[in-house]
């Protein structure tokens, strides 16, 4: 899913080229229906009806793909890119170290299995042994 002002206007250019989409083909069903009435039978303009028709029904078919794939441009697993399972996966800024995550209250050595990652991307950690939580909090890479 985007996220902002930039995926604001990418579901609006979605919607909207669905919408025109939508209008196109009943456009060219009109003039599909138009071809089979008799007086245009009588008056020669059966094909100029259904060419215009089903141009109309090809374009709304194409502005359907066109809106069906906005916002796919980058590929699965690739910086900033949503997976299927609508995790978004993230590059480092800088090298990664593993360090011992130690409890500020009792001193312990915290379990990395208890580590969790909230719904606004902070991390907490539960102490295996005072059992008390606590966030874990970036520190500047400068």
């Amino acid at each position: 899913m985007p996220f902002g002002r930039a995926g604001a206007r990418l579901a609006g250019m979605k919607v909207l080229a669905l919408l025109m989409a939508v209008f196109l083909w009943l456009l060219g069903g009109l003039f599909f229906l138009a071809a089979a009435a008799p007086e245009a039978a009588a008056a020669g303009k059966v094909l100029p009806r259904v060419a215009v028709g089903g141009l109309l029904v090809a374009c709304g078919t194409v502005l359907l793909v066109a809106g069906l794939r906005v916002g796919r441009g980058a590929a699965a697993g690739s910086p900033g890119s949503l997976d299927p399972g609508g995790r978004t996966a993230q590059e480092p800024p800088g090298a990664l170290g593993l360090k011992a995550l130690t409890c500020p209250h009792c001193g312990g050595q915290a379990d990395a299995a208890t580590v969790k990652v909230g719904s606004e991307g902070t991390m907490t950690v539960t102490c295996g042994y005072c059992h008390a939580v606590y966030l874990v909090q970036e520190e500047p890479k400068w």
